[in-house]
Formats: C-alpha cells, sequence, structure tokens
C-alpha cells in the first residue's frame, strides 16, 4: 500500500456514526476524498447564514455546528503548513459557531487537546486498554509514551461582530504509521498500541461526543475549566525545553502548564516568560531540531 492510499480497515460508515449529548444533532458527512476537510468547511462557513440555533453571549453552542470526515486527503495540511493526509486514521473537521471575535478563541487548540484525550481513554478503558500513556503537547498534539497521536489545526472566520466561526481539522492515527514514520524521520503512535484493532466509527462517535460537551463548555465558560485536566496530561510539565523558530532556538527553559488564556509559561533565566503558540515549536531540551 503506498502513503496515498488509505487503509480498508480504518473506513468510516455514516450510518454507524453515532455521537451523543450536544453533538446527536450535528450533520455529518464522509466523503472518499478531498484536498483539505478544513479548506472545504472554512469555504462552507464563509458563505453561511449565521445560525438561528448559535450561541448568544455566554451561552454555549448546541446544534450550531457541522462535521466533515475524509477518507483520504490530497491537501491536508497541520500546524505550521506541515502536510497531513490521515491515511492510518480518521481526519476530519468540525465547524463551529461561537459568540465572540476570533481572539477570544485562543485557547480552544488546548481545550480540543483535552476532548481528544478523554475520548481516546473512554474508548481505550471501556475496551480493556490503559490510558496511562496519553499525554498532550502544547499547543496543539496528543501524544501516546511521548510519539504524535493526533494533531489539531484550528482556523476562524469572523461572521459579524461577535460572531466567530470555529474551524477544527483533527488527524488521529488509529494505527502507528510505520511507512509515514520512515518517511518523516521520526516515530509516531496510534489507538492501535492501547486497544487491538479499534473500531472506526465507534472511536469516531467517541471523539465527536467528547467534542459536543467540551466545546460547549468552552463556548460558555472559556478555557478556565480545562487549564486543570490540560495539566493533569501535560507531557512538558516540570521538564527542560526548547522553543524553535525557523531551525533556531528562540527559548530555552522549565515548562510550567498554561493559563487561561493560553499561554505556555517558561521559566528562563531567573523570570517566567509567557509564551502564545504563534509559529513555534515546543521540544524536549534533550531532543534533536524539529
Amino acid at each position: 500500500m503506498s502513503l496515498a492510499e488509505p487503509s480498508a480497515r480504518w473506513r468510516l460508515s455514516r450510518e454507524r456514526i453515532q455521537p451523543s449529548g450536544p453533538a446527536a444533532g450535528w450533520p455529518v458527512a464522509v466523503v472518499e476524498a478531498t484536498g483539505s476537510t478544513n479548506a472545504d468547511l472554512m469555504a462552507a462557513v464563509r458563505d453561511a447564514a449565521w445560525p438561528a440555533d448559535a450561541a448568544g453571549p455566554g451561552v454555549a453552542p448546541l446544534l450550531a455546528a457541522r462535521v466533515l470526515a475524509a477518507q483520504h486527503q490530497t491537501a491536508g495540511r497541520g500546524r505550521q503548513g506541515r502536510p497531513w493526509s490521515g491515511d492510518h486514521g480518521l481526519t476530519f473537521s468540525v465547524a463551529c459557531a461561537f459568540a465572540g471575535e476570533p481572539a477570544q478563541l485562543g485557547g480552544l487548540s488546548l481545550a480540543v487537546g483535552v476532548a481528544v484525550a478523554d475520548a481516546v481513554a473512554a474508548y481505550a478503558e471501556s475496551h480493556g486498554g490503559s490510558a496511562h500513556a496519553l499525554s498532550l503537547k502544547w499547543p496543539n498534539d496528543v501524544l501516546i509514551a511521548g510519539r504524535k497521536l493526533a494533531g489539531i489545526l484550528v482556523e476562524t472566520v469572523r461572521a459579524a461582530p461577535g460572531q466567530t466561526w470555529a474551524v477544527t481539522g483533527i488527524g488521529l492515527n488509529l494505527e502507528r504509521p510505520r511507512m509515514l514514520e520512515d518517511t518523516l524521520g521520526r516515530e509516531l503512535s496510534g489507538i492501535e498500541e492501547l486497544v487491538d484493532t479499534p473500531e472506526p466509527n465507534a472511536v469516531f462517535s467517541a471523539l465527536l461526543t467528547s467534542l459536543g460537551e467540551h466545546l460547549q463548555r468552552f463556548g460558555a465558560q472559556g478555557l478556565a475549566p480545562f487549564v486543570a485536566p490540560f495539566a493533569a496530561r501535560d507531557a512538558f510539565a516540570g521538564e527542560r525545553v526548547r522553543l524553535w523558530q525557523d531551525g533556531t532556538v528562540v527559548l530555552e527553559g522549565v515548562a510550567h502548564g498554561i493559563d487561561a488564556h493560553g499561554r505556555l509559561a517558561i521559566e528562563s533565566g531567573g523570570r517566567v516568560q509567557w509564551i502564545h503558540s504563534g509559529e513555534v515549536s515546543l521540544r524536549s531540551a534533550d531532543a534533536e531540531q524539529p
């Protein structure tokens, strides 16, 4: 099988995708192939009328969301424009209507990371697996034993003053993509390490269920309720790290978690610096250049 061919083991069936909770009412579309699910939904929401059931100030989004999943992406991308095909698992995007301006959604990728980790943990534990190796890496990765399991990309469209669409793309490995590891030169992970033969529709349903609940909470309360859950799985808390930008180390110090604005605290030179995500990459101080 080439890297461009999606694994038949991980095919989705629209009829078997059955999220519960707030996500139960979300329209879900599954396509065979597309360039990018995020790009497709970004284009769709730019032309969409603001939904009548969208959240008002201080009210969580309920049904004002839509989902697009693809068996294969030809132009998928992650943060900083990195390619992501999703051929070894699930690739999908969720567009959700939020009250507020784009700048108010700065910590959304962290809340989504908590949602993904919670869903994977619940699925693994309900199928006899263990989730102790799951962790979160600021600002947008979910890890198993320090290796990337899922990536998150959040983009926003301002519909009108106080009205913002957030389009969140998620790529999650069901199997460990060995060929892709060889291509990238780094180790990755997959849910198969936690559960033997995960069922893709059940995993997808669990992810959407968790996203519905967490996005609803984020819409009503912002990032504050997610700071402690993130800290509980923070891959680099108390560790010496480096921030890389364009192949250069721009800061080295000890990571001390996030605040309610999604900023990362790094203690360096006797003082704490607060880092916005920007175009930087976080690595262990012992790791090679990203």
